[in-house]
């Protein structure tokens, strides 16, 4: 193997242009994510909020004693 390691950045000029490609690159790239996202799925204007956002699923609590009587009648 070699002793000697070859820099990628031989001049100033390109420090620069790495130092500026390395903060706007991944900038450019989430914006595009949030473009990508938010066009996934459109929904009415006038939708409100709970019909955007529905639950997972519905909890139905009822008397355990009624359920039976009511199998035991039929």
């Amino acid at each position: 193997m070699s002793n000697e390691h070859g820099n990628l950045i031989k001049s100033p000029k390109q420090l620069i242009i790495m130092v500026f490609a390395s903060f706007f690159v991944p900038l450019i790239i989430i914006l595009l994510l949030m473009v990508f996202v938010n066009n996934g799925k459109r929904t009415d204007a006038a939708a409100s909020a709970e019909q955007i956002i529905k639950p997972v699923a519905k909890l139905n609590l009822q008397d355990a004693n009624t359920s039976k009587n009511t199998q035991e009648s039929k």
